[in-house]
């Protein structure tokens, strides 16, 4: 992990407009448990290219696991505006949604995210919201499936 910031590193001081670069140390920052620079990295992206799906993404977590949902929510949602061809993407909103306990709206992501690529994890998700609000039919199916 550390080899793998250190080129990014490297690529950063190459070009520090590289956008990509920044989206990737931040991923990499993340998993190091470095929630405040993995958000500047991904902020600073951002700054740099305001249409990056995969900033917006990653902004969405790192805020996330910093304890601000709304904000997460905004850049999630905007994740998908951009890129609404991706899975993750929509069962990443569908999971902000639940914590929010907006149930619907946690179904309708997760909903889409099954229909451009069905995966036991979003299967799960919604048949858990869906228990939840009382459609018991729906879950019973998602489960079966």
């Amino acid at each position: 992990m550390l080899d793998i910031l250190g080129k990014l590193d490297t690529r950063l001081q190459a070009n520090p407009k590289d956008a990509e670069a920044l989206v990737a140390r931040s991923k990499e920052l993340k998993e190091l448990g470095q929630l405040t620079l993995a958000l500047a990295d991904a902020r600073a992206a951002l700054a740099i290219d305001d249409k990056s799906a995969d900033a917006h993404f990653e902004a969405a977590r790192d805020l996330d696991r910093l304890n601000q949902q709304t904000e997460a929510l905004s850049h999630a949602r905007i994740a998908t505006e951009l890129d609404p061809k991706d899975p993750e993407k929509w069962f990443y909103v569908g999971v902000l949604e639940r914590q929010r306990a907006n149930l619907p709206a946690a179904i309708e992501s997760q909903t889409r995210s099954i229909e451009i690529s069905e995966s036991f994890v979003a299967l799960s998700e919604r048949e858990q919201c869906e228990r939840r609000i009382g459609k018991i039919s729906e879950a019973d199916a998602d489960l079966r499936r």
